[in-house]
């Protein structure tokens, strides 16, 4: 972070002293803010404050940051931004707002606006992270040193800010994921960030409990492309079904990825190998690339999912219009190291094989990790442990329901399932012809595991893969 002065963060914010009043009127100005003194980084957790901070104390179900003003202090905080002044913090360094999390927001938002970096916004049901990470592995190919990211699910009103103030005047570039739990979330986020690219992966089923439809879904989503500007560019998935209500919320070009005939990054072959994926991208003639650069890029990625190409379609066509070699950016993508738990192959001492994707699961993403079990892996014999995808409310039974009769076609071994709503799925499956006997249900994690280190035998492939609500991990603990 670019050192300021925290006079600039009070006239920003227009904050208040704890007494209330207003800090210009007093004089002298009070001892314990010196408002020449520059804050060197902005945080959120007071356990990891660092000298020279500021501290802004949010209130959140669990814990409340306020609670923690010595703490931060004694850790070389400068000031800490407050909603309201703790028994026994009247002499502390504090500054009032009303909303500690707008405050966050509106500084973040002015910081940002002093540093050069084009910011790139990518959301969607599925891929974000996996696209980020890709993105800004081809940028950072091509402008060595000049690419910011953010860092695990910082993607939301606290962590887009966090990730903002991490922006340094050399950073050409930040790759910012955009989580969406509402109407209105991805509109304020981009509000903050400014993004002038904006990414969309794809419409799906993830928070349709909270939105109620995949249009309404579609529509939150849009909100990234709407606040994109004139001159900006933003980069759509053509085989989508809401590709032409996404388009229609586009006032600045529009690029598209996927297999369609008519994408700009044309995803024309694809290669499953036990080892690797392979695929084919071709890149249409308005897609400006270096004079040298030919348009047929071939991708050969060290892992396993024909979904991870079009994650990387969309990350090489937004890389290409921002400059870079898409050949150069293909071959660092060869070297890419997946996010914890997402489509992790973890190949065990005992000779059987984990493929950890135990981070989130919504209906397009489990079939996508099924798929990667069932079509890719040279398994001597498949197990599938999934549990509850949550988030789908009126549509839970439905989409357990349909998993179920799918899986009741493909060649698994067992199906171990975890959780309430997985239910739906083992009747189904039952229903649709899957032998019951190799149909097993547990109510934990830790019971799945259990039953996985009794029957788990060399050349088995393992699927793990559930949302993050059922902690599907746990079941490693027993094995």
């Amino acid at each position: 972070m670019r050192p300021i002065p925290l006079a600039e963060v009070v006239e920003v914010l227009q904050a208040k002293l704890p007494n209330g009043g207003e800090w210009r009127t007093l004089q002298p100005q009070p001892p314990l803010l010196p408002l020449e003194q520059l804050i060197t980084g902005v945080c959120t957790d007071s356990r990891l404050v660092q000298p020279g901070d500021l501290f802004v104390a949010l209130r959140g179900e669990r814990t409340d940051g306020h609670q923690y003003l010595q703490e931060v202090f004694a850790r070389g905080a400068v000031a800490a931004l407050v909603e309201y002044i703790p028994l026994g913090a009247e002499e502390m360094p504090l500054l009032r707002v009303p909303s500690t999390v707008q405050a966050l927001g509106k500084l973040a938002q002015h910081y940002r606006r002093q540093m050069p970096a084009t910011v790139i916004g990518i959301t969607g049901s599925t891929g974000k992270t996996t696209t980020k990470e890709m993105l800004a592995c081809a940028l950072e190919a091509e402008y060595p040193n000049a690419v910011h990211k953010n860092l695990g699910n910082y993607n939301t009103e606290i962590g887009v800010p966090l990730t903002l103030f991490g922006l340094e005047p050399h950073h050409r570039f930040l790759v910012q994921e955009m989580a969406m739990r509402g109407r209105g979330q991805i509109a304020y986020l981009a509000e903050i960030a400014e993004p002038r690219v904006g990414v969309l992966t794809q419409i799906g089923w993830s928070h349709v409990e909270l939105l109620g439809s995949r249009q309404a879904i579609a529509e939150a989503k849009a909100e990234l492309l709407e606040a994109l500007p004139a001159d900006g560019v933003a980069i759509l998935p053509r085989d989508d079904r809401f590709y032409e209500f996404l388009r229609s919320r586009c006032n600045c070009p529009v690029y598209t990825f996927g297999r369609h005939e008519e994408a700009d990054a044309q995803l024309v072959a694809i290669e499953l190998h036990p080892d690797r994926t392979v695929g084919t991208i071709r890149f249409a003639e308005r897609v400006p690339l270096p004079s040298e650069a030919e348009r047929v890029v071939v991708l050969d990625l060290p892992h396993l999912g024909e979904h991870l190409l079009y994650n990387a379609c969309a990350a090489l066509l937004t890389a290409a219009l921002l400059g870079a070699n898409p050949h150069k950016a293909a071959r660092a993508l060869q070297s890419l190291q997946m996010p914890e738990m997402r489509m992790n192959i973890q190949r065990q001492p005992e000779g059987w094989v984990l493929i950890n994707d135990a981070y989130n699961a919504n209906p397009d993403s489990m079939r996508s990790a099924l798929n990667v079990l069932i079509r890719q892996a040279p398994a001597r014999r498949r197990i599938a442990i999934l549990g509850d995808m949550k988030e789908l409310g009126a549509y839970s039974m439905r989409l357990h329901w349909h998993l179920g009769r799918w899986l009741a076609t493909q060649p698994l071994d067992y199906l171990v399932l975890v959780g309430v709503d997985v239910l739906w799925t083992a009747a189904a499956a039952r229903e649709g012809g899957f032998p019951p006997q190799r149909i097993l249900h547990f109510e934990t994690p830790l019971q799945a595991g259990e039953w996985l280190a009794r029957h788990v035998q060399k050349g088995d492939w393992v699927l793990l893969k559930g949302s993050r609500a059922i902690g599907l991990e746990q079941a490693l603990s027993r094995v």
